[in-house]
């Protein structure tokens, strides 16, 4: 169990002390939750400041990303969420600490952890201050005003430095929120709130490589490049210092890095020269530590890591589902961050589950509902955590590289009234326990012409600044002037499948089949359809790997519709345009898929005009092969082949 708070009388500082001297220190953690025990507080408005878990203090201002990151999102923080109310009146919400005595102290600094969005509506911004008292109280002075955490969605740590208050008996450190006078901010959160006397030399370090175990998979052979993030703790600037790392009982491997000017309470990232390799299957433990003459406290200047080696890396298709609906006002900037996905490196099924609008999916809505993630708008990762939209593009660069623990390899066919979906799942490892899948119908371009279909859009007139165009359109948007892309219209035979879909264990290197026939409904078109087939952990919902297939059109003549089609420069290095000619107006989608049938770019819906026309597709990210573009609309289609050199 953790201290609530450190407080030490000192009658002598050896300030030549080989480690930091903690003065005193509050980490929340033992506190009751919703209050602040021994913290004075003031308010405005109906909340005070508050002490508990990330998720219950603050679900609406601290993405899980940053709630994780922060003790591991066990550990309890004090916080502030105007977010979480509805009053327009929190222009001075402050908290400040018991109190701390520096009358026999030399040289204090304050560190605490942040997590502080600096948030800006209708043109008022939310401002925070940390700021200090040397008469108990009774009145304070601003040390810092708090920047917003970068990068965006991440605690981040505050250091300032105490000096000026050397000797004195009665210091109480203060923390003040203002909303500045607007409404719907965010808050503010604080932790580890820590006043200490720095050593002259001490090196830390505060994360290693591997730092997530479904980074850490290698193939025998494969080389791993360890880093480390490392933390001058110390008054003295470091200019050089030892990184070593060790696996196993394998033999220590040395990295001398020189040439440095890291300042005290600084950090940066470095990378050993040395990679590191493992030549078995299973687990390796790997010890990783700097090493800084005169630094005689190693406390804090080592981590851990581990490296599972595997016989292959599956193919891994990150599942984005997101939550939205037309009457929502917010859901114009999930509709904008999901269309932007196929633009980058990045493979991944994507997903709308609509609610209480013409799209909706129920069994599907109340799945999700029920799962625990019961508010529009929200984006979930492989249903592992929710993604505050401002960390979307960091946890999207993270997870993507994910072990997707199984390939799947789908194939489709159309009989009937029927879509018929063959997965074929090859595991990596062995699978113990209840795994299933689940078949996901979407549909892109999709429309009405009802106000139903109209889209609520807080972001125009540009209210809240750029937001992928639609700051430039109306509020509400006429349905005439939506197409709605990625539509969940089924899940079968559930979102979460069922038992017994697969056996228990599936085993490394074996192929199990699984084969899905579902109908369609008749207002569905389906050209513009996609199986989306999700391999699932029923024991905790988590998707592990997902693929996607298209169906071949059941029409004739099917390509009439696309006249005079070229395709140059094929091969292709950066880019590749396609030429075609249509006699009537046509909405068509263009698709790049691998032979392997999953798409890797999407270019977007559009009407193209009659006559002839050009599409350029980026290639510069794909490796070289042979791929698909895939070009459809509701008259026909079309493939072609195209070669990628680099």
């Amino acid at each position: 169990m953790k201290t609530v708070f450190l407080l030490l009388l000192l009658f002598t500082i050896n300030y030549n002390s080989s480690a930091q001297t903690v003065i005193f220190q509050e980490k929340f953690d033992d506190m009751p939750s919703y209050s602040l025990s021994g913290w004075p507080y003031q308010f405005s408005g109906v909340v005070p400041w508050q002490c508990g878990l990330p998720y219950w203090v603050g679900p609406c201002m601290i993405p899980t990303g940053a709630a994780m990151a922060e003790n591991s999102g066990t550990n309890k923080v004090a916080c502030f969420a105007e977010c979480e109310g509805i009053d327009h009146n929190d222009s001075n919400v402050f908290t400040y600490s018991p109190i701390i005595n520096l009358s026999t102290v030399t040289g204090a600094w304050l560190k605490y952890d942040s997590y502080f969005a600096g948030y800006t509506f209708a043109g008022d911004t939310e401002k925070a201050t940390v700021e200090i008292s040397t008469d108990n109280g009774l009145s304070f002075t601003v040390l810092e005003h708090v920047a917003p955490s970068n990068p965006q969605g991440l605690f981040n740590t505050h250091y300032i430095d105490l000096s000026a208050y050397n000797h004195y008996s009665n210091i109480r450190i203060g923390f003040r929120y203002s909303d500045g006078g607007g409404y719907l901010m965010m808050g503010w959160a604080i932790d580890n709130v820590t006043v200490f006397i720095p050593a002259h030399k001490d090196i830390s370090i505060t994360s290693v490589t591997p730092n997530d175990t479904l980074l850490n998979y290698l193939i025998p052979g494969g080389a791993y490049y360890h880093h480390a993030k490392i933390y001058n703790n110390g008054l003295d600037t470091i200019h050089s210092f030892k990184l070593s790392y060790k696996q196993d009982a394998g033999p220590v491997k040395i990295d001398n890095i020189t040439g440095l000017n890291l300042p005290p309470f600084s950090t940066t990232d470095f990378t050993h020269n040395i990679p590191d390799t493992v030549v078995s299957n299973g687990t390796h433990l790997v010890r990783i530590w700097a090493t800084l003459d005169s630094d005689t406290y190693h406390n804090n200047d080592s981590g851990s890591a581990t490296l599972k080696c595997v016989d292959f890396i599956p193919s891994k298709k990150l599942a984005i589902e997101s939550g939205e609906g037309t009457y929502n006002g917010w859901s114009p900037r999930n509709i904008y961050y999901l269309s932007s996905v196929p633009g980058f490196d990045i493979a991944a099924c994507l997903i709308s589950v609509h609610e209480a609008d013409p799209m909706v999916d129920t069994p599907y809505h109340d799945y999700m509902f029920n799962l625990g993630w019961n508010y529009v708008p929200y984006i979930l990762f492989d249903r592992r955590k929710s993604i505050h939209l401002d960390s979307f593009y960091y946890y999207l660069n993270v997870q993507k590289k994910y072990f997707g623990f199984a390939d799947i390899a789908l194939t489709s066919s159309v009989s009937g009234n029927n879509l018929i979906v063959n997965a074929t799942i090859t595991p990596a490892i062995s699978l113990q326990g209840d795994y299933r899948l689940a078949l996901i119908l979407t549909e892109d371009g999709v429309t009405g012409t009802t106000p139903a279909y109209d889209q609520v859009n807080n972001y125009a007139l540009n209210a809240l600044g750029p937001m992928g165009g639609f700051e430039t359109m109306t509020n509400p948007i006429p349905a005439s002037s939506m197409v709605y892309n990625y539509v969940a219209r089924k899940a079968d035979p559930t979102p979460d499948g069922i038992y017994g879909m697969l056996p228990s264990p599936l085993e490394p290197g074996n192929s199990y089949e699984y084969t899905f026939t579902t109908s369609t409904d008749p207002s569905w078109n389906i050209n513009r359809l996609h199986a989306k087939v999700l391999l699932i952990r029923h024991a905790d919902s988590t998707i592990l790997n997902s693929n996607e297939v298209s169906f071949p059109l059941s029409i004739n003549n099917n390509n009439v519709i696309f006249q005079n089609i070229e395709m140059y420069p094929n091969p292709a290095t950066e880019n590749t345009d396609i030429y075609f000619e249509i006699p009537t107006e046509e909405t068509i989608h263009i698709s790049l898929s691998d032979i392997a049938g999953r798409t890797l770019y999407q270019y977007p819906i559009t009407d193209f005009k009659p006559g002839k026309n050009a599409v350029n597709i980026p290639v510069h990210n794909f490796s070289s092969g042979i791929y698909l573009v895939n070009i459809s609309s509701p008259k026909g289609n079309k493939s072609l082949k195209l070669q990628v050199l680099h």
